[in-house]
């Protein structure tokens, strides 16, 4: 099983160029939506990974945005969390 530790994990897991890579990161978020309570959040998620991941291709501003729609998911999910390095920025800021 796959797991996400940041969301840049999950940004890098979803622009890998490998197919299987991308359908088990977004199978992992799949999952940890799934266990989190009922909350808008985890079904909005679940109703935007249901409709798939789109046509693979990194340059596409409309696959990038489709990441960071992900990406956004994954932190709400986690109460915000964002990749170490942001979230580094946050406390200096």
């Amino acid at each position: 099983m796959t797991t996400i530790a940041s969301s840049q994990d999950l940004h890098a897991k979803l622009m890998a160029p490998e197919a299987m890579k991308r359908v088990l990161a977004l199978h992992a978020v799949e999952v940890e939506a799934d266990k989190a309570t009922a909350t808008a959040v985890a079904k909005a998620f679940n109703d935007f990974a249901a409709r798939g991941i789109p046509f693979y291709s990194p340059q596409d501003p409309h696959y990038q945005e489709w990441v960071g729609k992900a990406v956004g998911y994954w932190e709400q999910l986690h109460g915000g969390a964002k990749a170490p390095r942001r979230a580094a920025a946050k406390r200096h800021a």
